[in-house]
């Protein structure tokens, strides 16, 4: 007997093999509710020992498999709320907040390492620094506000932010450098520390109540909210999106005295209804190659300095060089995974 796969003991090492994959594509690809994945698991295993057929000529291929399970078992019901990477505009905005706090924990102790417990603080330092973590707040908004279908939102603070993190720039290399008085490097630890441990105790669903719009009769607005729902969480083109508004408008004015609450019911379902299938996947898919894409550009400039000048033996150099390499790697993949779905 092989080891087990979710309690499950496989008789023959490829089935083993086969059902590990599946696992692994199934949970990272389509995010099922809880206790599903083990059940399918148990159907197979079922299934290969009472015909003693081995799963792949049963199943077909692990991820194949995987994408029509997604389809006839996992409903809108599950889907409605998330986005394609199956979180909640809370779980984006807690998640953005603890990694940011992290960052900051990562980058002061790396300045109590090399530069000492006291810190100067100048204009400069407290301009820049402030305005760029004025940039970082707003920008960890972003997803929630578009994962909650607020667009036009979720547009406004990423400009905001990327003008935060200009003027913070700009205040590091214009503002004067002389010192106006010394932190302990260790407050700055703590208060970083603070933030992540916070972000990560706050309920998701407290935060959820935060950006989630209350539902609405007035149809005008739950078409609006259905538009960007589509857009957003869903990943829809902008003229898909349109047109699935244009057919629910159509469909209310051949039908006096209707509102699209009581006609499509919730507009959080309704779009997770026109959303499901298998081009949900290819959408999901797509988002998180091109997420990773940015991810791997933005650690290839930061770690450009340190590339360019730390020396080969230094420890930064090649923390620097194993940073980009792994985000260059993980894009990759990403992107191999994209196009082998196509």
């Amino acid at each position: 007997m092989m080891a087990a796969t979710a309690g499950i003991r496989w008789a023959h090492k490829e089935d083993e093999r086969w059902a590990a994959s599946f696992k692994l594509r199934f949970v990272t690809e389509f995010h099922p509710p809880k206790g599903l994945v083990d059940q399918v698991l148990s159907e197979i295993h079922e299934a290969v020992a009472e015909t003693g057929r081995p799963a792949r000529d049963l199943f077909g291929e692990p991820r194949a498999y995987a994408a029509r399970v997604a389809a006839d078992r996992i409903d809108e019901t599950h889907t409605s709320g998330q986005d394609l990477g199956a979180a909640t505009p809370g779980e984006r905005f807690t998640d953005a907040l603890t990694m940011a706090g992290f960052w900051a924990l990562v980058l002061s102790a790396v300045h109590w390492v090399r530069d000492g417990v006291w810190a100067e603080v100048s204009p400069a330092s407290l301009g820049g620094i402030g305005a760029l973590t004025a940039g970082v707040v707003i920008g960890c908004l972003v997803g929630a506000l578009r994962t909650a279908g607020r667009v036009q939102a979720a547009r406004a603070c990423a400009s905001a932010a990327v003008v935060a993190v200009v003027a913070g720039i700009v205040a590091l290399v214009a503002l004067p450098h002389h010192g106006l008085f010394t932190l302990p490097v260790p407050v700055l630890c703590a208060v970083s520390a603070a933030v992540m441990a916070g972000a990560h105790r706050l309920p998701d669903a407290t935060a959820d109540r935060w950006f989630t719009r209350q539902r609405s009769e007035d149809s005008e607005q739950w078409m609006r909210h259905l538009d960007g729902l589509l857009r957003g969480p869903h990943g829809i083109p902008a003229d898909q999106a349109r047109e699935h508004v244009a057919e629910v408008r159509s469909h209310l004015a051949s039908t006096p005295g209707l509102t699209a609450q009581g006609e499509f019911g919730d507009v959080e379902t309704y779009a997770a209804r026109l959303a499901a299938g298998p081009r949900r996947t290819k959408r999901a898919l797509r988002r998180k190659a091109h997420l990773a894409g940015t991810f791997a550009a933005a650690i290839a400039v930061a770690n450009l300095d340190a590339l360019r000048s730390a020396e080969v033996t230094s420890f930064w150099f090649w923390a620097g060089a194993l940073a980009t390499a792994y985000a260059l790697g993980y894009a990759a993949i990403q992107y191999r995974d994209f196009r082998h779905q196509q």
